[in-house]
């Protein structure tokens, strides 16, 4: 199946499709008068992220085209956080493991220093649980990341 969809290093012209995915049903319930305002302050910090050193943002886009997921890594010398977000049609068809194994591949050959790469899950995540746990992520320790309890996993990738 995940032959309908593509993984590619996310560009500029992402920026719209990613904000659709993750931010746009937010903003317009609790900011409905500042969409536009809120479109253009997201596409800035999107352009910084796309640019920096620091992150690497993916996007999975379905065979027209329409960004359906996003894998980011935030970079910090050996340590590599991950977050993953696929849109509520594409859940449970396997396909969050097969990209965040091919992203784990890009981020090795771009990002040579990374070493470990650990995951912030909800603890009522039991989805993500069990995906991070059968690509060979370890939990690790419960921690208190931006004032919410979650469940720490992590994976040696050198």
């Amino acid at each position: 199946m995940e032959e309908n969809y593509i993984i590619s290093k996310a560009i500029e012209d992402d920026i719209v499709g990613i904000y659709n995915l993750l931010h746009r049903e937010f903003v317009k319930k609790y900011s409905p008068n500042s969409e536009k305002e809120e479109l253009e302050k997201h596409k800035k910090w999107y352009k910084f992220w796309i640019k920096s050193p620091y992150y690497l943002i993916y996007v999975i886009k379905d065979s027209k085209g329409k960004v359906v997921g996003q894998i980011r890594y935030e970079i910090d010398g050996e340590i590599s956080i991950i977050s993953i977000y696929l849109d509520k049609a594409n859940r449970g068809k396997g396909l969050g493991k097969t990209f965040v194994e091919r992203s784990i591949e890009e981020l090795k050959a771009e990002k040579e220093d990374v070493e470990l790469i650990v995951a912030y899950i909800l603890e009522e995540n039991d989805i993500s649980k069990k995906m991070f746990l059968n690509f060979g992520f370890l939990f690790s320790e419960k921690k208190n990341y931006n004032g919410i309890e979650h469940l720490i996993y992590t994976k040696k990738i050198r």
